[in-house]
Parts: structure tokens; sequence; C-alpha cells
């Protein structure tokens, strides 16, 4: 039986930093500029190669502005708004409340109109999945149900108002997982799963604990690379809520101290694993990676051509998230 290859490309830009006490903003700005010059020539690598993927749009994006009734009111009133323990300020606080002429790293729909088109036009069966809308943390205590609900409907109206797309896989921000019965709820069919890891890495809580917890599994994960330790592949599993969860395998990106030619390396390992032994191997990326780094793309063109060379011996599939699910799911 062949392997399976997946891949997505979540599309967030500034808001995946939301999190963090500091965005470097002008970096951001450039990385968002440099990202709308490489789209054609992505579109292209997909064409080339033919690799559907599975594109996460975070709901801010599909806005060209918003704004808010003076200087002192909060972005967005109609979103309510987490409780996390790690964060004394509005999760909002950085929104510029513009438009995308002035502020293209905070909104995107020149980008998702793109790709919405591209989806459309293409003849491979590429898919657009669900962010959220504010990149919230669904598996943090502070984000409760109201706040997952409202970040869910939010961000699928906007699909629905905008391109009449409804949205069958969901993929969670910093792959927080949480709420999945309002995702079932929402008519979702598939979602990305925590990666599986010594130590997620997930909770921001600063306890000392925690910070020995995290930065292990950091030099554990970093000395994995350089060890050159195959990745591991994956059998979906179905949750109790009839949810089909996929676990990502390998996050195909920046990382500190990791020469970028590693995480090529561990892609074909992935796809040669996944090969051998009739699995699945979920590769996950950014398209903010692609902007900011100019070596990203020729290492990323390897790891495609490497899953076409495996896809044309009849050792792989090449499937979306919702594919994959509905392999799963039969």
């Amino acid at each position: 039986m062949p392997g399976i290859f997946s891949l997505s490309i979540d599309v967030e830009l500034a808001w995946a930093f939301v999190h963090r006490g500091r965005i470097d903003l002008a970096k951001m700005t450039q990385v968002s500029m440099n990202v709308r010059k490489i789209m054609n020539k992505l579109f292209g690598l997909f064409e080339a190669y033919q690799i559907p993927v599975t594109w996460n749009i975070l709901g801010h994006l599909i806005l060209d502005h918003c704004s808010k009734k003076d200087e002192s009111a909060l972005p967005h009133p109609d979103m309510p708004r987490p409780s996390y323990s790690w964060l004394n300020d509005d999760w909002y606080r950085y929104d510029p409340c513009t438009q995308v002429t002035s502020d293209p790293a905070w909104y995107g729909k020149d980008i998702v109109d793109r790709i919405a088109h591209y989806v459309e036009t293409s003849k491979l069966s590429h898919e657009i999945g669900c962010h959220s809308f504010s990149h919230q943390l669904f598996g943090d205590s502070g984000c409760s149900e109201n706040v997952a609900r409202a970040e869910i409907l939010k961000c699928m109206q906007l699909m629905k108002t905008e391109y009449n797309i409804i949205p069958e896989t969901f993929a969670f921000p910093r792959d927080h997982v949480g709420h999945l019965d309002l995702l079932k709820e929402s008519g979702f069919v598939s979602f990305r799963d925590v990666p599986a890891k010594l130590y997620p890495c997930l909770e921001l809580e600063r306890t000392f604990s925690r910070y020995l917890k995290t930065y292990f599994s950091l030099a554990a994960q970093l000395l994995s690379y350089y060890f050159l330790f195959p990745p591991h592949v994956v059998r979906s599993r179905q949750t109790s809520c009839g949810l089909i969860g996929i676990q990502g395998c390998l996050a195909y990106g920046e990382k500190p101290l990791v020469p970028l030619e590693f995480l090529t390396i561990k892609a074909k390992q992935g796809i040669d694993r996944a090969s051998r032994e009739g699995a699945a191997f979920v590769v996950y990326t950014h398209l903010r990676d692609f902007g900011a780094n100019r070596r990203f793309f020729s290492q990323f063109d390897r790891v495609l051509r490497y899953a076409k060379r495996k896809r044309d011996e009849g050792n792989l599939l090449v499937l979306t998230m919702s594919d994959l699910a509905s392999k799963r799911s039969k």
C-alpha cells in the first residue's frame, strides 16, 4: 500500500505572533510584501509537481481594512476576549485598525483573493481550511467556549460571504487543540492534530517547571535535527465526537540553530518512511516563510520534487487534509 504525503500552508502573516510581548513590525511588513511577490511562483511550483495543498486561512486576513469608533475604543468589540493567565493586555492590541495599503502585515484580502482564485481555477484538488479569526489558542483554559465559537463562526462567515467557501478542515493556531465539539457542531470533518513531541511546548504560563520542560524538549528536538533522526509518520484517528484528527509530522520552517537543509533532509526521510510503512507524512508550513528567507523556496522545491518522484514510482499518494480524512472515514 502506498504512503501518503499531505501538505498544509497556514496563511496568517503577523497574526501568528499576537501572543508575544513584542513583534518586529518592520520585518513583518517586509515579509508580507515579499510574500505577495512570490505567490505566482509558488502556484507554479504546485502545478509543476502536481501537488494539491490545504490552505488554512486566518479570518482577519480576509479583511482589507477594519476600524474602531475612536482611539480609546477596542478593536472588534463584537469579538469576545480570552482570559489567558499569561496575557495582561487586550488580545487585539496590535490590530492597527487601518487598511491593507498602510499595514499589509495585518490585512491580506488581496492574498486570500489570489489563493481562492487559484484553488478555483487549478485542475488540482486543493482545499481551503479554517485557521480561526485571530489566532486564539483553543487549548488554553483562558479560551472559553464563547471565544472559540466566535473565532470559528467569524472566519466561516467571512469565507462564505467573500468566496462562497464552507471549510471542512481546521488548523488550530500553534497546534493548540481544543473545543473539538464546536468544530463538529460547525460542520468540520477533520483537524490538524497536535504533533508528537517530548513536551508540547504549548502552555505560555510562566512557571519554573514549564520552563524546564519546554527547554528540555526544544534541546531534544534540536539534537534530532543534527543527528538526522527520521520524523514520525501517522495514521489518522477518529475522536469521540466523530472528527478525524490528523497529526502533524513536520513543521517545515525557520528554526533557530537548524540549517534549512536539515529540514529538507528530514522531509525526504519522512516521505521515504511513509512510502515504506504505508502511513501518512503530514508537512505544514506558513506562507510567511516564503517571504522571510530567499533560500526557503529553493529548499521547498527539493521536497516537492522528491514527493513527485515517489508518487511517480507508485509509492506515494499526495492528498489534502480532507481527502486524507475521507480515506480514514471509509
